[in-house]
């Protein structure tokens, strides 16, 4: 048998690229509406928080700040609390803009360690939490392949709900709130047509920050601050209705200290504080 005339071999050579080309292009479009389908949601999830609130002594709001060393602190609180999370997100606009809507809500007990009002230390004292969140992002959808970009702006608003002295007869309650807004990005890939990586990240500035503490009748606002938040997450898609995540959540803000105000007797300050919170999340997702 002779070999093949060359324009039959070119023509092989052209229907095998051709072949592998349309290939590779059905993946990468796979891909991509991967990532795009995967922003069409419904989701709710169990989440762990992580709670640290600090008011350094170098504030001096208390009189207890002049006989502390540099490292000591006035209040700090940390430990785990846990509650739910739920959020609607959504490509609308011919899937070129990217709207989430989001809510959540922790409650539970911290280790309190710091001073009294007359100076008396407390060294394992225990708080109550109930933190809630709800935020709303909108931004613009650039796809490219299997990646998308997602510059966005953020609103939201944070409220705390901190029980001081659980357990004793001199429990009180402290209420905190803010807004904020924020800038960021979000950058999302598709791994497979299943697997879907996303990482975001954005800086802003708390808005109208306040304390209310009912039984002592104080209520000031609180000097604005720089808040930052940070994410990442992976999506597993079970079918096409169906999917699980995981996701870890970093965010930081700061208060600044309030307007003294009397109170019976007293003369009452809110000191500067930092609050820094890792959120862990698992849950699913039902997409439509």
């Amino acid at each position: 048998m002779g070999r093949p005339r060359p324009e039959v071999r070119s023509l092989k050579k052209l229907l095998l690229a051709a072949l592998t080309a349309g290939v590779l292009r059905g993946t990468v479009c796979a891909h991509e509406r991967a990532v795009w389908n995967i922003d069409d949601n419904v989701s709710a999830a169990y989440r762990l928080t992580d709670l640290l609130y600090v008011e350094p002594s170098d504030t001096c709001a208390l009189a207890v700040c002049t006989n502390a060393p540099p490292s000591r602190y006035f209040d700090r609180e940390s430990g785990f609390i846990n509650g739910l999370h739920a959020s609607l997100t959504g490509l609308l606009l011919g899937d070129r803009m990217y709207a989430r809507l989001a809510y959540d809500r922790v409650s539970g007990n911290v280790r309190y360690q710091g001073y009294a009002q007359n100076g008396t230390p407390i060294s394992n004292g225990v708080s109550g939490a109930i933190i809630s969140d709800y935020g709303i992002r909108l931004g613009a959808a650039f796809p490219n392949g299997a990646v998308m970009a997602v510059p966005f702006i953020e609103y939201g608003h944070h409220a705390w709900q901190r029980l001081i002295g659980v357990g004793t007869r001199y429990a009180y309650e402290e209420d905190y709130h803010h807004d904020y807004v924020a800038l960021g990005a979000l950058i999302q890939v598709a791994f497979t047509r299943r697997l879907i990586g996303s990482v975001y990240a954005a800086a802003g500035q708390t808005l109208n920050p306040a304390i209310a503490v009912a039984a002592l009748g104080f209520s000031q606002g609180l000097g604005t601050a720089p808040l930052v938040k940070a994410g990442a997450s992976l999506d597993l898609r079970l079918s096409r209705r169906l999917g699980l995540y995981a996701a870890i959540r970093y965010t930081r803000f700061s208060y600044g200290q309030s307007a003294p105000q009397e109170s019976g007797n007293l003369v009452i300050m809110e000191p500067q504080s930092d609050t820094v919170v890792a959120d862990y999340e698992g849950g699913l997702r039902l997409f439509f």
